[in-house]
């Protein structure tokens, strides 16, 4: 597309069903959005590196890459979003504004909203995933149980990162060349990630908003949707008992005035991993919280 802004908002869809995702769900949202703050919006449905190194790796990592390529150049600010994002256009303000240039934007993710909720929320996931879980209560521990050479009271995700090509493109090139996979407890690039910005000093921290996490959301104020059973029988499929409730349609209904809800406490909702279906039940239109009901 032909470049019309300072400033463009980047993610990367490859392959059909994350293309198609993205169109159906986030295209129109995002691009009202794009317009209320001049952003132009760039959508890479290629890999950028094709090496057989990359296609071993989670194709997450490449979004360390994306200030390296010809068009950012011709940009001042580069906005990360990973493509299961919903805007909430009615009260999201311009992501960039306040954001030194010399400074990566980004969310901390292990204290948000506040740290009391965080730990909570923690806690009921490792209890969820099982006792093989690795569990880190501790930020430091983000970074020493997995060996970096420093460790820090803070951790900012990567879902959402506020660039500049002129001064983060090598951060970035780092993270991805210097480090290698080491499977899903590593987060693909996200914990080397973290640690880069965070022993470069260079994190500027956004309204936690920016980044509201639907998967984390459902453990602290709604545990009835999470984790459906799945059904064994032709008569499970028909009548089943999902957190708590027998009537399958109560359940896809709560779930939507829900994930509304969530929305209209966010700026954007991460619709990430397995809620990512959840993405088709939210009305990115609604003008008012009053309008989240069954």
């Amino acid at each position: 597309m032909a470049k019309s802004n300072s400033q463009a908002i980047v993610t990367m869809a490859v392959g059909q069903k994350y293309y198609d995702e993205w169109k159906q769900f986030c295209e129109r949202n995002w691009r009202v959005y794009a317009d209320m703050h001049s952003y132009d919006i760039i959508l890479i449905d290629k890999p950028l590196d094709e090496s057989d190194r990359a296609k071993k790796r989670h194709m997450s990592w490449q979004k360390c890459l994306v200030l390296s390529q010809d068009f950012a150049k011709d940009y001042e600010r580069i906005v990360w979003l990973d493509s299961d994002m919903l805007i909430n256009t009615r009260a999201a303000p311009s992501i960039t504004a306040g954001v030194p240039a010399d400074k990566v934007g980004v969310v901390e993710i292990w204290s948000e909203p506040y740290p009391q909720w965080y730990q909570e929320c923690l806690r009921r996931m490792y209890e969820f995933w099982g006792p093989e879980t690795i569990v880190n209560y501790a930020p430091e521990e983000y970074y020493s149980t997995y060996g970096f050479p420093r460790s820090f009271d803070k951790v900012p995700g990567n879902a959402v990162m506020v660039m500049s090509p002129v001064h983060h493109r090598e951060l970035l090139e780092r993270n991805y060349y210097d480090y290698e996979e080491k499977g899903s407890a590593w987060n693909a690039e996200m914990r080397p990630f973290s640690y880069e910005i965070m022993n470069a000093d260079c994190a500027h921290w956004l309204d936690y908003r920016y980044c509201y996490q639907w998967f984390e959301v459902r453990f602290i104020y709604y545990p009835f949707l999470i984790n459906p059973p799945k059904p064994q029988s032709f008569r499970d499929r028909a009548v089943r008992k999902v957190g708590g409730f027998t009537d399958i349609s109560l359940r896809e209904k709560l779930n939507k005035m829900c994930v509304n809800a969530a929305f209209q406490n966010s700026y954007f909702l991460h619709c990430g991993g397995d809620t990512k279906r959840d993405m088709n039940l939210v009305d990115v239109t609604a003008a008012s919280w009053r309008e989240c009901r069954i």
